[in-house]
């Protein structure tokens, strides 16, 4: 697979690249990938999770409780 990177992209890859930490732009680019795949999923795992705690909260009866509050 070949990608084009737009200009200030390549110029922030052949800067990382200067650095040393990366051999390849090709092994940077990978660990990029990998980074915001991993990212992508820790973020819909959260999102799946604070959907739970929504329905749990909104199954126990507590958005009333909280949100309309007894007249005492």
């Amino acid at each position: 697979m070949n990608v084009s990177l737009p200009a200030d992209l390549t110029k922030q890859v052949e800067r990382e690249l200067a650095t040393g930490q990366y051999r390849t732009s090709d092994q940077l680019i990978e660990e990029a990938v990998r980074y915001f795949l991993n990212e992508r999923e820790r973020g819909q795992h959260r999102l799946e999770s604070l959907r739970r705690i929504g329905q749990a909260v909104d199954e126990a009866g507590l958005y009333e409780k909280i949100l309309i509050p007894d007249d005492e």
